[in-house]
């Protein structure tokens, strides 16, 4: 169930959930960092063979939700590793009241994974904000929802036609990878987003994990490069 993509980074596909009517998949993020513990992002729904799987790489330390929207799973897997710190952004914490977190994501990464991975917060949506994620030993950039590369497979088989037009005519495909239309049309002071942007491609992605759609398994830089387009966009 868990992948390795990278040095000491492995995914987890889980379930579908659903959207506003959407069928969305789910993944999740395993890095180990070099203390040996165990760094989640976004966690899926915790099968017992998926926390076996964890449980034999080591300890898991950090649950990490990336936006407001990945926080599904969030009380589950504190259940099971009461012992973990939570984090999330400030948006995160206080729309999810009756979940305990240790500490609040900023523009800086806590002390305990500086320096393994970066973080870059997206905060140009008064709708959404996203924590990105760049883990420098695998050279993974890591996106939750401002990429969206569905395969027209996945669409077909789970999109009413209607939401597959949009999706095509919107680029939220794979070899294109935009976020959905109203997410982009809220972004404001894009500049600065750009900025950050720039920043992550700099770092030389070679891999570019997202929550939602195709993960890309080569060349990231141009990936992103390319994803991001949108952000030179009116529309």
């Amino acid at each position: 169930m868990l992948k390795p993509l990278g040095k000491n980074l492995w995914f987890a596909n889980g379930g579908i959930v659903s959207f506003f009517g959407a069928a969305y998949p789910t993944r999740m993020v395993v890095v180990r960092l070099a203390s040996g513990r165990l760094w989640i992002w976004s966690p899926i729904a915790p099968t017992e063979a998926l926390l076996g799987a964890v449980r034999s790489m080591g300890e898991v330390s950090h649950l990490v939700s990336p936006n407001k929207l990945h926080y599904l799973f969030l009380k589950d897997w504190q259940a099971k590793f009461p012992a973990a710190k939570t984090w999330g952004t400030a948006s995160t914490i206080a729309k999810c009241s009756d979940i305990a977190f240790s500490g609040e994501l900023g523009s800086e990464p806590p002390p305990e994974w500086a320096g393994q991975i970066d973080q870059y917060h997206f905060t140009n949506s008064r709708f959404l904000d996203e924590m990105m994620f760049f883990h420098r030993a695998s050279a993974t950039a890591i996106v939750a929802d401002l990429s969206q590369p569905f395969s027209k497979e996945f669409l077909a088989g789970h999109w009413p036609w209607w939401l597959r037009k949009v999706a095509t005519l919107s680029h939220m495909q794979e070899g294109w990878g935009f976020p959905p239309l109203d997410l982009r049309l809220s972004f404001r002071k894009r500049a600065s987003a750009q900025r950050k942007v720039q920043s992550l491609i700099n770092s030389h992605p070679e891999h570019v994990v997202v929550a939602h759609g195709e993960i890309v398994r080569s060349d990231g830089e141009a990936y992103l490069r390319r994803a991001f387009t949108w952000l030179d966009r009116t529309w």
